[in-house]
């Protein structure tokens, strides 16, 4: 099975890619190289956002593909992106070019924002249905709301999402019985404006995209204690930490919803910190530019090129990223050698599918 691999085309001149690492491996470069290696574009630039806590294996598997794609295509630069001061400490003492630069600053803060509407709920939980968010914890928190996805196929989650249906207090407008509807961000945030506070209760994971989700809708925050980076634009005013029990996550709540801080406060003071960010991102692209001999000032082209979490792209297919790219008036080096290896990717997907393989 292909993983798919989300990406945004920043910029033509220079050319630079922002992709995730999506299960912890950089194989966008290894599937988008050949066709962008047309002789036009000298130098091609990746940047990374990271999808999970770099924890050990994972920096040792950064740094084989790291350089072996370095030595393989020296036509490329790769930067990563670290969601925390730990984990950019961890990749330039295993020398590999990073910077700190949080994913939730990608955010788009049109898409999230503050609605009126009457409270119906204490507290909402948006989390993936797997054990590693720990929504059991919740199972105190009076009037408490979820919004999840499951992944088919795979059992833990199934599995897990018996155990979550059977908490008391706990509402799941998107489960009807026997299936789950999948939100779009518009049903979100109305869930949200029903909300006195947002919860996020894992020990580990990434950033964590509601994390900062919750903020930007003016919902103060309630958090255990984690790894990740999801605590980037966090503010004592309006998040409150606590230990990880259903106990006290149920006595959290209730602080976090008399806490004397409007909604308006809260999404301000995001933005704020979020615009930090951005402007080291920007940054970050400008000095690239200037390392291929362009002046570009990438600040003040944020709206040209920002997409929501910077994933303009996203699918497994090979043909489909040649089709977007394209349509970004790219020139590709489309080969007979990369159509039979697209067609021998998408039968092998085909095959896979057919014989029941996820």
């Amino acid at each position: 099975m292909n993983l798919p691999f989300p990406f945004t085309l920043v910029s033509k001149e220079p050319l630079i890619i922002h992709s995730y690492t999506l299960g912890g491996h950089l194989s966008i470069i290894k599937r988008l190289v050949p066709y962008l290696n047309s002789g036009k574009y000298k130098k091609i630039h990746f940047i990374f956002s990271l999808d999970w806590h770099l924890i050990p294996d994972r920096i040792e598997r950064f740094k084989k593909e790291y350089k072996k794609y370095i030595h393989k295509y020296p036509f490329i630069s790769i930067t990563f992106l670290a969601n925390e001061y730990g984990e950019l400490d961890i990749f330039r003492k295993n020398n590999i070019n990073a910077e700190f630069c949080n994913q939730n600053a990608f955010l788009d803060e049109n898409k999230y924002t503050i609605i009126k509407n009457n409270k119906k709920y204490n507290a909402v939980m948006n989390a993936h249905m797997s054990p590693y968010k720990r929504i059991e914890l919740a199972k105190n928190v009076p009037n408490c709301c979820l919004v999840t996805y499951l992944v088919k196929g795979v059992s833990q989650s199934e599995e897990y999402a018996k155990h979550i249906l059977s908490l008391p207090y706990m509402s799941f407008p998107q489960f009807d019985g026997s299936t789950w509807q999948r939100y779009n961000t518009d049903q979100i945030c109305e869930i949200y404006a029903q909300s006195g506070c947002g919860l996020i209760l894992s020990a580990e994971e990434g950033a964590c995209f509601a994390a900062t989700e919750y903020l930007l809708c003016g919902l103060p925050v309630v958090t255990t204690p984690s790894v990740g980076g999801r605590e980037a634009f966090f503010d004592p005013d309006y998040v409150v930490w606590t230990e990880p029990t259903p106990e006290a996550v149920a006595e959290a709540v209730q602080k976090a919803i008399s806490l004397p801080i409007s909604p308006q406060e809260i999404r301000e003071r995001t933005l704020a910190k979020m615009k930090k960010v951005r402007e080291t991102y920007c940054d970050i692209l400008s000095s690239l530019a200037r390392k291929d001999g362009i002046e570009r000032d990438f600040r003040s082209e944020w709206d040209l090129f920002f997409v929501n979490k910077m994933m303009a792209f996203g699918s497994d297919s090979d043909a489909e990223a040649v089709k977007y790219l394209r349509e970004q008036g790219m020139e590709l080096n489309y080969s007979l050698l990369n159509r039979l290896h697209t067609a021998h990717r998408t039968f092998r997907i085909w095959w896979d599918r057919l014989r029941g393989k996820r």
